[in-house]
């Protein structure tokens, strides 16, 4: 796991354009399953 990548996909999620975890009905990439966790907790103390 790449610390870096922790912090582009919470810019990504933060604005909108990727989401967390799969949503029912939404199109939009999700963050690697390896990454949730650790981008998770990332937004929770950014």
């Amino acid at each position: 796991m790449k610390s870096y990548m922790i912090v582009c996909y919470a810019i990504l999620v933060k604005s909108g354009k990727w989401v967390l975890e799969p949503v029912e009905g939404d199109s939009k990439p999700t963050v690697p399953t390896e990454y949730t966790i650790a981008v998770a907790e990332y937004l929770a103390t950014a």
